[in-house]
């Protein structure tokens, strides 16, 4: 979600200086895990909460965690949150160390992962039971691993462009609408580059975006894996979607090497956010962090297809779950279930993790949307009848892959290596790391 998101999806995990500052600045917000939840003073219990975004993203979270400790004055809340890579690098340290926080916002790629490992409690039964008869049943199945439910989804997030309205009213160019197709793509491209003198591209490259694979894939009637959880997708895939997106770039329509390696950073750093591109692919859930990045009017627009499918899904945009360790689990479920069902936690988060879990909720909220959260809100309305129906949660690994793809595509689109020699390099590690 992508970091922002998601921007889960999209946002590489940077390993050296910046990992490090972030991981500092953690130690400042953090309150230990599961470790770090405890008995206050006066009877009051202390929970640990952790989650990955924005400044903006961080406020709305607090908000919601204000209203939850007025309603429960014996329950205090600590939280920390950082960045998509060093928050994910961080909790699996925590992790092994054995003290993750009591509560803990998961990417969906890393689901399965630690519920192999035990790290998950079961929130359908037992201490940590969580009602979530308020939510879409085939959606909340999304945090299911087997029969035990791990995670419940935080937020209902799908697949967009966000696009700079106000430079492509400037330049003359129109903004896309539902049904362009990827040779659109190209063609707006093109048009935006030629109109802005060059110093405008049409979109930030994708090609460095697991989750753009997906909807590529999906468009075309195929998966990113098999239900065994091996790899769904040939050489001869990967090699025609990069060779696209190797295209595009040559082309002057998406975005060089060097700006496209700027979307590890944020909404913030990145080339919309920058000005050097007139649209980017990313989650609508991240629509508001982009938005508190320009100054500029923004848009949600449906992806390119093929053959009239966009390949977007609702997707849970992140996951909330439960540590198996936590010294507290009936209050980090209450604090669980307060986040997915109440109303309160609903007007406080607004978009800001994607649509709101429980759906009578979310109802109400749409009703009386405003700004950010009424865009977010209208594009899914609008985009509903559309979606591809939710794949099932990706196997061990598949955050392994997020990586292995920013880093491969990243050596092609520095033209040190061919699209399908890149593909080949891919498959290879990609099957080792799924154990094919």
């Amino acid at each position: 979600m992508k970091s922002r998101t998601t921007t889960a999806h999209r946002r590489s995990v940077q390993v050296t200086a910046v990992a490090a500052a972030v991981v500092a600045s953690l130690s400042l917000t953090a309150c230990g895990g599961g470790s770090g939840g405890s008995g206050g003073s006066g009877g009051k219990v202390k929970l640990s909460f952790s989650w990955w975004g924005d400044a903006s993203r961080a406020k709305a979270t607090q908000d919601a965690i204000a209203a939850f400790e007025k309603a429960n004055p014996t329950i205090t809340v600590s939280t920390q949150y950082a960045t998509f890579g060093p928050y994910n690098q961080k909790l699996a340290t925590q992790i092994a160390g054995g003290g993750a926080p009591d509560l803990m916002q998961i990417d969906w790629g890393n689901q399965s992962q630690y519920a192999q490992s035990n790290t998950l409690l079961d929130l359908a039964a037992g201490p940590g039971a969580v009602d979530i008869s308020g939510l879409d049943p085939k959606f909340a199945g999304s945090g299911k691993e087997g029969a035990k439910q791990v995670a419940i989804p935080f937020g209902q997030a799908t697949q967009s462009f966000v696009v700079d309205v106000t430079k492509l009213e400037a330049l003359g160019v129109a903004v896309p609408k539902a049904g362009w197709t990827w040779d659109d793509v190209a063609t707006f491209g093109a048009e935006v580059k030629a109109k802005s003198g060059g110093k405008l591209y049409g979109i930030s490259d994708p090609g460095t975006t697991w989750a753009a694979f997906q909807s590529w894939l999906l468009q075309q009637g195929k998966q990113l894996y098999t239900a065994d959880g091996k790899l769904g997708f040939g050489k001869d895939d990967l090699t025609a979607f990069w060779t696209m997106c190797d295209n595009l770039r040559k082309s002057g329509a998406a975005t060089p090497a060097n700006q496209t390696a700027t979307l590890i950073n944020g909404p913030a750093e990145d080339p919309l956010a920058k000005g050097t591109a007139a649209a980017e692919w990313d989650y609508d859930s991240i629509f508001a962090s982009h938005a508190a990045a320009t100054k500029d009017k923004l848009q949600l627009v449906p992806l390119p297809t093929i053959g009239g499918q966009t390949g977007m899904y609702a997707k849970p945009s992140m996951l909330l779950s439960v540590y198996a360790k936590s010294k507290h689990p009936k209050e980090a479920a209450k604090l669980l279930s307060f986040l997915v069902n109440d109303k309160a936690a609903g007007t406080a988060l607004g978009t800001s993790r994607g649509l709101f879990p429980n759906t009578a909720v979310r109802q109400q909220l749409a009703a009386t949307a405003t700004g950010n959260d009424k865009v977010v809100a209208d594009f899914e309305a609008a985009n509903a009848s559309q979606l591809a129906a939710t794949p099932a949660a990706p196997p061990k690994g598949d955050g392994q892959l997020i990586t292995l793809m920013q880093r491969i595509y990243g050596g092609v689109s520095f033209g040190q290596q061919s699209p399908e020699a890149g593909a080949g390099s891919f498959m290879q590690q990609a099957e080792q790391i799924l154990g094919s």
